[in-house]
């Protein structure tokens, strides 16, 4: 596995939620960086789930409005009705 390059963020964070990483952090014996890299992966492969969910979503949306317009007509019979060479 490639090891993505670090690269330095500086962030603003409320006095509470700085409290309780030096505490998650101290708790797992982590750098800070580590925890806050470790939540966002969390949240980035929730969002990413999500991304999936609706593009899966769309593409049934299309295949129940194409079925009807195909009349569940397999390929091959769509071409053979058009006429066509592919």
């Amino acid at each position: 596995m490639i090891k993505d390059k670090k690269v330095r963020k500086t962030i603003v964070l409320p006095e509470s939620i700085e409290k309780e990483l030096k505490e998650m952090a101290k708790y797992y014996n982590k750098p800070q960086s580590t925890i806050i890299e470790e939540l966002l992966k969390e949240k980035l492969q929730e969002y990413k789930m999500k991304k999936r969910l609706e593009a899966f979503e769309r593409i049934t949306k299309r295949a129940e409005f194409f079925a009807g317009v195909t009349e569940n007509k397999t390929f091959q019979e769509l071409k053979e009705e058009m006429g066509s060479e592919y």
